[in-house]
């Protein structure tokens, strides 16, 4: 239970707070690799574990859109808080019913945001 609330808890700033296609902040401990001098390329992504994101990924953006919705018409802070934490509990759930962990589903998205050809490959699955 407390690592789903670890998880909730990761997903709070990026769910509402940004407006990239990942929705979900890093995971402690679960930086994906950097491109830096020095370190070595991150490993690449499978098609299925790429199959599994766009599905979660579609999900995702779905109940972020309909809790963007509701959060807009939020009368007080108390309710606000209450949504988000209701929308993060069902965008862990989503990657999670696509058969995905959070944290690889977190390295999916920050990795889309920079890899044209991971995009295209993507879209391809669409």
């Amino acid at each position: 239970m407390n690592n789903l609330k670890t998880l909730t808890a990761a997903i709070a700033f990026a769910t509402f707070g940004i407006g990239a296609p990942a929705v979900m902040a890093q995971a402690e401990g679960t930086a994906p690799q950097q491109y830096e001098q020095g370190q070595p390329a991150a490993a690449p992504i499978s098609d299925d574990n790429l199959k599994k994101f766009v599905k979660a990924d579609d999900e995702v953006s779905e109940i972020r859109d309909e809790f963007s919705e509701k959060l807009s018409k939020a009368e007080d802070q108390e309710e606000a808080q209450q949504l988000q934490l209701e929308a993060q509990e069902k965008m862990v759930e989503a990657v999670q019913d696509a058969d995905l962990d959070v944290p690889t589903y977190n390295e999916i998205a920050t990795r889309m945001q920079t890899d044209p050809e991971l995009q295209q490959r993507a879209e391809d699955l669409k």
